[in-house]
C-alpha cells in the first residue's frame, strides 16, 4: 500500500476529522438506506480513508452515491460521523478534478468566495463605466426611468459572460471525463483495445442512461430515503427547480433581447419584460423559489447541526448564501426598479451579476460541483449495471425498450 498522508490530512481539514474514530463495526452500512448489499457503503470508505488510500477513494462512485442523510451518524457507536467524512472526500475529490486548482482553492473558502464576488462587481463597474462612453448614458446612474440595459445593454454583458461559459464547459467537461475514467477502472470495468474505458455512443447516453438519471434526480428519490434529513427533500427540489426556471428564462431573454433586439436589431425587443408577460411571471416564480428554497436548505442544517447530525462546513455555508444572495439581489433590483430607486435599483443590480456571475464560475470548482459529479455518478451507475451483465459496453447497447435490455 501507498498511504497519502496529504489526503488525510486534507479530509480532516475538511471536516472529516473523526475519520480515526471508526473501528470498521459496520453500522453505518447497515443502517444506510442508500446503501446497496452489491455496493455497501460508507464503510469501505472509511477505511480507504483511514489508510490515506487516495485512489481507491477517488475511483469510487459510491462516495457521491452518498446523499449525507446523517442516519450513519446518528448510530454510530464511536461518534465517527461517517457521512461528514464522506462529505469532506467530497470535497476533495472537487479540489482534485478542478482546473485550475488554485480557483478551487479560493473558491473554497469564505474570504475567497465574497473576494471573488467584490472583485466581479468592480468588474461589472469597470466594464458599464466604458460602456457609458459608447452610448452616451450618464454614469453611474442613466438619467430617466430606470432601464437596466441603458446601464449594461446585452453586448458589454455577452463579452464578459460568455467567455467564463465557455471556461465553465471546459473544466467541467475535463473533471466529468477524469472522473469517469477513475470510476471505470475502480468499478473494473473492461478496458477497450486502445487502452480507454468504453463509454456509451451519445445517443444511448441520453436516451438510456441521462434521461432516466436526471428523473431520479428530480424525484429526489434518494433524499426521500434519508432518516435523519429526510425534510430537506423539499427544499433540495425547489432550489433545482428555480434553477431550471431561471435558466430556461435567462435562455428566452437571451434569445429575446440578445439576438432579436441586438444582433437582429429589431425594435421593441429589449428589457424589462412587463409584470404579466409570461416570462417575467416565471421569472419571479424561479426567485421566490430559489428563495425559499434555499432557506429550507438553511433552516435545516442549523436544526441538524445543533442536533449533532450533520457538520456543515465553509463550503455548506459558501454556496448556501451565495444562492440566497443570487436570488434577493434579483428580487430586489426588481422591487427598487419598480418602486424608481435608482441609487438603489443599480447598485443591487450591479451586485446580482457579480453574485450570479461568480455562482457560475463556481460551479466545477466548489459544493456546486455535486450537481456535475453526483449525476455522472448516477449515469455511471446503471452503465456499470448494463456493462457487467453484458448488455452494453463495446457496441452491445440496446435502445431503451427493447427485451434484451
Amino acid at each position: 500500500m501507498q498511504p497519502d498522508l496529504g489526503f488525510v490530512q486534507g479530509v480532516m481539514d475538511a471536516g472529516g476529522d473523526t475519520v480515526n474514530r471508526c473501528y470498521q463495526c459496520a453500522t453505518c452500512s447497515v443502517v444506510c438506506p442508500l446503501s446497496t448489499n452489491e455496493s455497501p457503503f460508507p464503510r469501505k470508505e472509511m477505511l480507504w480513508a483511514q489508510w490515506g488510500l487516495a485512489s481507491r477513494v477517488a475511483g469510487d462512485a459510491d462516495v457521491w452515491l452518498c446523499h449525507q442523510c446523517g442516519d450513519c451518524t446518528k448510530y454510530c457507536p464511536r461518534g465517527a460521523r461517517p457521512g461528514d467524512v464522506l462529505g469532506a472526500i467530497r470535497a476533495n475529490a472537487i479540489k482534485y478534478y478542478a482546473t485550475p486548482k488554485a480557483l478551487a482553492d479560493m473558491l473554497s473558502s469564505p474570504g475567497g468566495m465574497w473576494g471573488a464576488v467584490v472583485a466581479a462587481a468592480v468588474l461589472w463597474l469597470i466594464v458599464a463605466a466604458i460602456w457609458s462612453q459608447v452610448t452616451g448614458e450618464a454614469f453611474p446612474f442613466p438619467e430617466g426611468h430606470i432601464e437596466f440595459h441603458k446601464f449594461l445593454s446585452v453586448i458589454p454583458i455577452d463579452a464578459v459572460v460568455l467567455p467564463v461559459v465557455a471556461f465553465v464547459v471546459f473544466a467541467s467537461y475535463k473533471g466529468i471525463v477524469s472522473f469517469w475514467n477513475d470510476i471505470s477502472e475502480g468499478a473494473g470495468l473492461p478496458k477497450s483495445f486502445n487502452g480507454t474505458y468504453p463509454a456509451p455512443p451519445i445517443g444511448i447516453l441520453v436516451s438510456n442512461y441521462l434521461i432516466p438519471s436526471v428523473k431520479e434526480i428530480l424525484s429526489h428519490e434518494r433524499f426521500k430515503k434519508c432518516g435523519q434529513t429526510a425534510e430537506r427533500t423539499k427544499g433540495h427540489q425547489w432550489v433545482l427547480i428555480a434553477f431550471i426556471i431561471l435558466f430556461i428564462v435567462t435562455t428566452i431573454v437571451m434569445i429575446y433581447a440578445d439576438v432579436l433586439g441586438g444582433l437582429l436589431g429589431i425594435e421593441g425587443f429589449h428589457t424589462p419584460l412587463a409584470l404579466w408577460n409570461p416570462v417575467k411571471i416565471a421569472a419571479n416564480i424561479g426567485a421566490f423559489l430559489l428563495i425559499a428554497g434555499i432557506w429550507m436548505i438553511k433552516s435545516m442544517r442549523d436544526q441538524k447541526t445543533k442536533e449533532g447530525v450533520l457538520k456543515s462546513s465553509a463550503q455548506d455555508w459558501n454556496l448556501i448564501w451565495l444562492i440566497f444572495a443570487v436570488g434577493i439581489t434579483g428580487l430586489g433590483s426588481e422591487v427598487f426598479r419598480l418602486v424608481h430607486l435608482k441609487f438603489l435599483a443599480y447598485p443591487v443590480y450591479i451586485a446580482h451579476l457579480a453574485c450570479v456571475l461568480i455562482l457560475f464560475l463556481s460551479l466545477p470548482y466548489t459544493k456546486f460541483a455535486h450537481l456535475i459529479y453526483r449525476t455522472t455518478a448516477y449515469v455511471h451507475q446503471r452503465w456499470a449495471e448494463d456493462v457487467k451483465a453484458g448488455r452494453a459496453g463495446f457496441g452491445l447497447e440496446k435502445p431503451v425498450g427493447t427485451d434484451e435490455h
